[in-house]
């Protein structure tokens, strides 16, 4: 699949926006803070731990698809 979507990239700009920590993130969804490091560094992650994280930053990542699909479609 070919985005330019980096969303780890875009939960660690989230997680800047709230000035909370990747250690933050990990206790809250119950995951080993050096794994969400490495999770963090990918450009694609799974939908559960997407929804997991969307969940507790109170933000919808999976938008970050969809909006990447209209402006793709609107284009031709």
């Amino acid at each position: 699949m070919n985005t330019s979507i980096h969303i780890g990239e875009e939960i660690k700009k989230q997680l800047n926006a709230e000035k909370r920590s990747v250690v933050w993130l990990a206790d809250k969804i119950f995951c080993d803070p050096s794994n969400m490091r490495k999770t963090l560094k990918k450009s694609h992650i799974s939908t559960d731990l997407l929804y997991r994280i969307s969940d507790v930053l109170d933000k919808d990542f999976f938008a970050c698809y969809s909006q990447n699909l209209i402006k793709k479609k609107k284009k031709g």
